[in-house]
């Protein structure tokens, strides 16, 4: 089994790593429980407001999400309804993307307790790498225009289906389902990021304007693991638009060192 660890950055992962734990509990089935709950907060913009009103105690929330969802959910996934119940929001409307959230990391934990994140890892970047490079199918699969949210899964599905995992399947159904056009490979790109963190790796990816040999890609990962002190992950593609040179994104952070951005900005620089 592969060793995963909670993510600190995401609210609620932790709860929902314990919560994960118990034994009997399926994750895929808490992934679904969440996925539901995020799309009823959506539709349900009263529930939403009952459970996130300040003035409400945390105990009235609480018991009114158990009447509302304990013969629905499983007693894991209500577990961390809970403590999502009882947080301070600012915004009724920001539940409805944590909920999204823990649905996300509940199918990365299961793809992890059958050692399968690295293959889900891979198989994300594999499938945004080519929409990234089809732009006709991705503006399928992710504009609102072109159908709703489960016709365009079934479209993903047709596509994808007999070429990744399950795991992988799910979140990508859900991406295009939830993405809007030009989120789609953003969001494909974080849960490949959250896979790596699980696994305490860094996941950073690479656009060149060429191909890289193998002893720059090395040489590259040996200066990332030195500065950020992980296991890194590369996703290199090529973007013949970069002219030279290459642009880098690891977590939040990103280096643009491409010649065409230097030409821009010089040309923008020659204009004032």
């Amino acid at each position: 089994m592969t060793q995963m660890r909670t993510i600190e950055s995401v609210p609620f992962a932790g709860d929902l790593f314990t919560a994960l734990l118990v034994p009997g509990t399926d994750a895929m089935r808490v992934a679904e429980d969440f996925f539901g709950l995020a799309d009823l907060f959506k539709e349900n913009t009263r529930l939403a407001r009952a459970l996130t009103d300040p003035a409400r105690s945390v105990a009235d929330k609480q018991g009114l999400a158990e009447r509302a969802f304990a013969s629905h959910v499983t007693s894991a996934s209500l577990s961390v309804v809970r403590a999502v119940v009882a947080d301070h929001w600012r915004r009724p409307h920001d539940i409805n993307d944590a909920l999204e959230v823990l649905g996300i990391l509940a199918v990365l934990n299961a793809a992890g307790a059958r050692g399968a994140l690295d293959q889900v890892r891979e198989e994300l970047f594999q499938v945004r790498y080519f929409l990234a490079h089809h732009r006709e199918v991705r503006v399928r699969l992710s504009d609102t225009a072109t159908g709703d949210a489960h016709e365009r899964g079934d479209l993903a599905s047709q596509l994808f289906a007999q070429r990744v995992s399950a795991w992988t399947m799910r979140l990508l159904r859900r991406a295009v389902g939830r993405s809007n056009h030009g989120r789609l490979l953003h969001n494909l790109r974080r849960y490949a990021q959250w896979a790596a963190t699980m696994q305490d790796r860094l996941f950073v990816t690479v656009a060149t304007a060429h191909p890289m040999s193998d002893a720059q890609v090395s040489r590259l990962r040996a200066i990332l693991e030195k500065r950020y002190g992980v296991t890194v992950d590369l996703a290199i593609s090529i973007n013949p638009d970069l002219i030279g040179g290459f642009r880098l994104r690891a977590g939040m952070s990103a280096i643009d060192a491409s010649l065409a951005t230097r030409l821009g900005t010089a040309r923008e620089a020659i204009a004032s």
